[in-house]
């Protein structure tokens, strides 16, 4: 049995040395001290196993963190780290430092995982092809292009590997078979990921149409009814998955935001995505003129590929199958394409391709000699390209020169396989497809394994995390942009800065325009004021480079790497929250100015008609560098806001500070200052602020709130009320003296309640939109599967399936190739 089963393991264990090869050639850990740490990585995934880790060792909440002061992580972690993957359970194994290491194992792992469910795809539909095929095209459905330019977003690897099975249950059905493995496998799908598991519903539509309506049976009303209750059961099973994670997707920021795209955006880079697999194209160009030979099953496997061949020419249809945007990654699907190829390819091996050993013959030997030639100007060419092509794989970018490099190594590809079509004997010409394809996989992951010194983010978090004696009593705000922004899940510790990826829309905007920086859904602490740092509650201050020489600041410790890197405490008293006199919903409603935008939160908050910032507006027409001299009185602070962005840099002192788009820290001054401002190319106005905050007033602040044992302590003197720097976000619940209170939004953002007269004992809890819904759907689709044999549809319901199928497949084809023109277009 043993025996018997281990061909199973076969492909697994070849793509675990492929990978161990690649690793060692790399400097990979364990092999070296290089990581597969770059772009979402960095910022998004490596971050979130560390809360993931946290959770399993009972450090932490999946539903809600202070990071992002105050915000869901629930869908971020589904989104960002396959939460409820079961490979995830392995970070219980290993020690909380080593995630960063481990990552590129945990890759080979889900590698080895799709070369595994592919072989058994492939031997359970195609027992009678030769063994050797069967390795050969798990290998390379393993390599395809998808995986080969995304190999790092290890969260998408989980739905390469879940599809082939997800194909053998959805035959089963289409077969009129039982639907325990399809129910199964897509309810995996959606638990792990509802948003990616939407691109398997339309392959789903597209595969099982084209198969039902091509081959008629006289069951395919009752075959269409199975799939449907298949779908909505394993829907309902994940629902406490999916639930709630729709709910975060449909309220957030991300998904109301418009493409910005052209009919051609990231066509070269999505052709890589076909062009890294040469030989499931060739076979399925062979498999092609077979047509007239079997017309219906071919025209199945054409009319397939044509449906995600069309999103690489038209970046609308592209870009509404990703759900209307994305960055970067353009074709996350493009593994399904690949399957698709793999499918007609084997097919083609099943039906059409007849194998006669001939003897070993010149033609043969000149045909080796002449592939082997091939292999070795490719192997020339890619050694004298390759570093270029990395240069602009790093930032997932393709120029010409570079595209057209890659297309000449690809074409030699190729031709090393068409030659094979001349070899006639049959050992040699299995030794060149395992040979080239195995070359194949080491040139084009060559051009992609890169590891460049400033992804390398979360190892210098971790450096801090090790180093550094980092409190764990209050906020976070670090002075650098460059840094990850989901260092709080790695330190552990809350802060402002987060890329949660679904924040809900208008969360962001409230940080804006108090001055903090933001890139795309990305949130930071950088930028803002003294005054809004203390309205926020930061504690503590993490400085890159510049060391804080006033008294506001008391230093903690240091991290002397290749920067310094200081931690402070500020000096000022904890802002927990504010009682203030009355709410004004319209606060700040029509103000565009950084500045007074402050100014009326310290009006509100505090009573009073005088400024916490004094500053002045600048306007300097036909200046290529301006000078001006600022006095000041007392000591403080010194701050920079730009509002044309015309501004490259200005330097004080010898000190030359980068000008961006939230309001800049010029320093701590005493005395009055003389100003260089240095205008960016092609621009000769300016326009733009200088504000200056007195020590004295920020250590004179009181925040008359007290924190312990996580509630809030009030006194209130009749009906006041009370700011609290958290979001108030959906599913926030506030209780006053153990009663649940309205909550109001202040700045349409922070949570705001009415106190009573007296004493006010504050609590705050958080409860998951749509996860008890999601948990008693979850249940009955459970109990459902259950009864699933015991479900016998009447001829209504079985023509109100059909109807209604053919209708979703006349919606979802226009929606995407019809639709998509006029949204983008118009």
């Amino acid at each position: 049995m043993i025996k018997k089963n281990i061909k199973y393991l076969i492909p697994s264990i070849i793509t675990f040395c492929i990978m161990a090869i690649i690793f060692y050639y790399n400097n990979l850990y364990p092999f070296g001290g290089n990581a597969l740490i770059q772009v979402d990585t960095d910022y998004l995934y490596i971050p979130s196993l560390y809360k993931i880790y946290d959770f399993l060792h009972s450090f932490g909440n999946l539903f809600y963190n202070d990071m992002g002061l105050g915000s869901s992580i629930y869908g971020s972690l589904i989104i960002q780290g396959s939460l409820f993957s079961p490979l995830n359970l392995l970070l219980y194994l290993i020690p909380r430092d080593n995630i960063i290491d481990y990552f590129g194992l945990f890759i080979i792992i889900k590698l080895c995982l799709i070369s595994f469910t592919s072989y058994i795809y492939i031997n359970n539909k195609y027992k009678n092809v030769s063994y050797l095929y069967k390795l050969v095209f798990s290998i390379l459905y393993t390599f395809n292009g998808y995986i080969i330019l995304n190999y790092f977003n290890d969260i998408w690897l989980e739905f390469v590997i879940i599809l082939p099975l997800l194909v053998l249950g959805l035959d089963k059905i289409l077969g009129d078979d039982n639907e325990l493995l399809y129910i199964i496998i897509l309810s995996t799908s959606f638990i792990i990921s509802f948003y990616y598991s939407m691109f398997f519903i339309v392959f789903i539509l597209f595969y099982s149409s084209i198969d039902l309506f091509l081959f008629k049976r006289n069951t395919t009303k009752n075959i269409i009814f199975k799939l449907a209750k298949s779908t909505i059961i394993s829907f309902l099973i994940s629902s406490f998955s999916s639930l709630p994670l729709l709910y975060q997707i449909f309220i957030s920021g991300r998904y109301h935001s418009i493409a910005n795209i052209g009919l051609f955006t990231n066509f070269t880079m999505k052709t890589l995505y076909l062009l890294f697999s040469p030989l499931f194209i060739l076979v399925f160009i062979k498999l092609v003129t077979k047509y007239k030979y079997d017309k219906k099953n071919i025209f199945k496997y054409i009319l397939l590929v044509i449906l995600y061949i069309i999103p690489i020419f038209s970046d609308y249809v592209n870009s509404l199958m990703h759900g209307g945007s994305y960055n970067f990654l353009p074709f996350r699907y493009g593994f399904i394409l690949s399957f698709i190829l793999m499918d007609g390819c084997l097919y083609y091996l099943l039906n059409f391709y007849n194998e006669k050993n001939i003897k070993i013959s010149l033609n043969d030997i000149l045909g080796f000699i002449l592939i082997v030639l091939l292999g070795i100007l490719d192997f020339v060419i890619n050694n004298y390209y390759r570093n270029k092509i990395i240069t602009t794989q790093i930032l997932l970018t393709i120029d010409n020169n570079i595209y057209f490099y890659i297309l000449s190594m690809i074409a030699l590809v190729f031709l090393m396989y068409i030659f094979t079509y001349f070899v006639k004997n049959l050992k040699i010409k299995k030794i060149i497809i395992v040979l080239v394809s195995i070359f194949s996989v080491f040139l084009f992951t060559s051009w992609t394994i890169y590891y460049d010194k400033y992804y390398f983010l979360c190892k210098e978090a971790r450096g801090i995390y090790q180093n550094i004696d980092l409190k764990k009593d209050g906020r976070y705000k670090i002075d650098y942009i460059y840094f990850t922004p989901n260092y709080g899940y790695i330190f552990d510790v809350p802060t402002l800065d987060n890329w949660l990826h679904i924040t809900p829309s208008g969360i962001k905007e409230t940080y804006i325009d108090l001055g903090y920086h933001h890139i795309g859904t990305r949130m930071l602490s950088t930028g803002g004021t003294i005054f809004s740092d203390w309205l926020l509650n930061f504690k503590y201050n993490f400085s890159y480079y510049n060391k804080k020489n006033d008294d506001m600041f008391s230093l903690m410790d240091t991290y002397n790497g290749v920067e310094y890197k200081y931690l402070y405490k500020y000096n000022y008293q904890d802002s927990y929250g504010i009682v203030f006199n009355e709410f004004d919903e319209n606060l700040n409603k029509n103000i565009t100015n950084k500045f007074e935008y402050q100014n009326n939160i310290y009006h509100n908050l505090f009573d009073t008609t005088l400024d916490i910032i004094k500053y002045q507006n600048y306007n300097f027409s036909n200046e290529k560098h301006i000078a001006l001299n600022y006095e000041i009185e007392k000591d403080g602070y010194l701050y920079m806001y730009n509002y044309d962005n015309s501004i490259e840099s200005i330097s004080i002192k010898g000190i030359t500070y980068e000008i961006n788009d939230f309001i800049v820290y010029l320093g701590y001054y005493s005395n009055d200052v003389f100003i260089n401002i240095n205008l960016k190319d092609g621009y000769n106005n300016s326009n733009f602020e200088i504000g200056f905050i007195e020590k004295d007033k920020i250590m004179n602040l009181n925040s008359n709130v007290s924190y312990k044992n996580n509630k809030y302590y009030v006194n209130s003197d009749g009906e006041k009320y009370l700011f609290l720097p958290i979001n108030n976000i959906n599913g926030i619940h506030v209780y006053n003296n153990d009663k649940e209170v309205k909550t109001l939004k202040y700045l349409d953002n922070f949570i705001s309640i009415k106190l009573e007269n007296g004493e006010n004992f504050i609590s705050i809890n958080y409860e998951l939109p749509f996860f008890k819904i999601g948990v008693i759907l979850s249940f009955i689709g459970i109990v459902i599967l259950f009864l699933n044999n015991k479900i016998k549809p009447n001829k209504v319901i079985l023509e109100i399936c059909y109807y209604a199928y053919k209708i979703v497949i006349i919606i979802v084809l226009v929606y995407y190739y019809v639709y998509s023109y006029f949204k983008y277009l118009l």
